[in-house]
């Protein structure tokens, strides 16, 4: 007679090994002056504790980006390493070339990217499929850069940020 064993799917070991999803959102704060193309429209932010562990790696997989002030500007979000500057809101960008070494990725929006929700502007980007990696934390850095001439609210903006992680 043949005895069946049936062990139960989990991590019974010593170690990190294994798959973790997250989305973390993350609401800009912003200038509430009129923006030129090409000023920084949200300096560095934090998305905490968006990788599985410390120095962690993953893919950054989602973003939605939800413009509560209606304003459908061009844009880009940069996804950074580390917490440096890339200038001051409202401001052109001013990137050192040791910063601009701790820019993991960009995604560009553009006015046609939106989704016109009457009060509200959308964003809904899937798939990115960009290879990230924290440096000492388990925490990555976001800042936005304004390619259009609009005005937002002081918290105008917010981000969903999706990772799978290592």
């Amino acid at each position: 007679m043949t005895t069946e064993i049936i062990i139960a799917a989990a991590e019974a070991h010593i170690g990190e090994v294994g798959g973790h999803s997250t989305n973390i959102e993350v609401t800009l704060t912003l200038d509430t002056s009129v923006y030129a193309s090409g000023d920084v429209l949200a300096a560095t932010q934090i998305v905490t504790a968006c990788m599985r562990i410390n120095g962690g790696k993953g893919i950054w997989q989602s973003l939605v980006l939800l413009d509560w002030d209606d304003q459908a500007g061009a844009l880009d979000v940069l996804l950074l390493r580390t917490n440096v500057s890339i200038g001051t809101e409202n401001a052109a960008v001013s990137v050192t070339d040791t910063n601009a070494d701790e820019i993991l990725g960009i995604v560009e929006i553009v006015a046609g990217d939106y989704v016109d929700l009457v009060g509200s502007q959308i964003v809904v980007r899937e798939n990115i499929g960009m290879v990230v990696d924290a440096a000492t934390t388990d925490d990555l850095y976001v800042a936005v850069i304004s390619r259009d001439t609009k005005t937002y609210t002081a918290s105008g903006i917010t981000l969903k940020l999706g990772f799978l992680c290592d």
